[in-house]
Formats: C-alpha cells, structure tokens, sequence
C-alpha cells in the first residue's frame, strides 16, 4: 500500500521498484527511524514500533512494514526503542515508510523531555486568548493551530510522566 501525501510521489523509491535487502528479515527486529525537522534532525536510532498521528488516524509501524507515504497531522509520535518509550511532539508533515526504516519530515519536533511546560502553557493561554479575540485582530487559522500545537506539547509530557 502506499499513500500519496498532498500530490507528492517519490518515483525513485515506489513501492514497487524498492528492493529489500537480502539479509534473513526474520532476524530484524527493528529499523532505522529519522526524525527530521526544517532546523534540525531530532532523533536518528533503531526502534521497534511507532505510532504516528496521521491524517486519517493514527497508525503504526513495526519492521518490515509495507512502504507507504502519509500525511501527520499534529500529534505525539509514540516511539518504542529496545531500551525504553519515548515521546515526541510534532506539528504536520509527512512519513516515509521504506524497507531501509522510516523518515518523519516534521515542521516541528520535540521530545517530550525537553518540552518546557511553563512555555507550552503561556502559548496555549495566549492562543485562547486570540480566539476569543476574533477575527478582527487575530488570523483565527494560525490561532488555531497554535492552540492545538500548544495542547500537543502539554499532551505529550503527561504521556512521558504515566
């Protein structure tokens, strides 16, 4: 299956062109995951498992997944490594699941550990705030996606703390 995000389809690396590699693919037992922002590569490790917030629900990714692209919406990326559960919070963008691991290109990316919670919560007041405002004086669309992007870092810490 393979899922084309806002018309975009990398032809070099379709589903059915891409070679998987010939080692024993019952032995992986995880793959590479890249989580990649404008700023920044956030986070480059073999995992087991993630969950990612995508467009039409969130879905999952353990090795040897079927290749596919999806559009994120903004969300917490759930990330499984052998070690431990970590947890990220990103703001839209687009997943490439290949047989080489997966690629997160992010507009935004934080690990919940490095979210600070006093400037998440200011955010989310301030962005309540514009959109009681209106219109007038505010772009209600970027208000809005603030709010939401405000509530997603404050979602995730409490996810890190259960």
């Amino acid at each position: 299956m393979l899922l084309v995000a806002n018309g975009c389809l990398r032809q070099a690396q379709a589903a059915t062109n891409d070679q998987r590699p010939a080692t024993n693919m019952a032995s992986q037992k995880s793959f590479l995951l890249e989580i990649v922002t404008p700023a920044s590569k956030v986070f480059s490790a073999q995992v087991k498992a993630i969950i990612a917030p995508g467009e039409a629900g969130y879905f999952g990714v353990l090795p040897h997944h079927t290749n596919m692209l999806a559009t994120l919406k903004t969300g917490h990326l759930k990330v499984e490594t052998a070690e431990k559960t970590v947890y990220f919070a990103i703001a839209r963008g687009l997943a490439e699941v290949m047989a080489s691991g997966v690629k997160i290109l992010a507009e935004t990316a934080e690990e919940a550990s490095t979210i600070d919670v006093e400037r998440a919560k200011q955010a989310k007041e301030r962005a309540d705030r514009r959109l009681k405002e209106g219109r007038k004086q505010w772009d209600l669309e970027r208000a809005e996606a603030a709010l939401a992007r405000a509530a997603n870092r404050l979602k995730v810490v409490e996810l890190m703390k259960s």
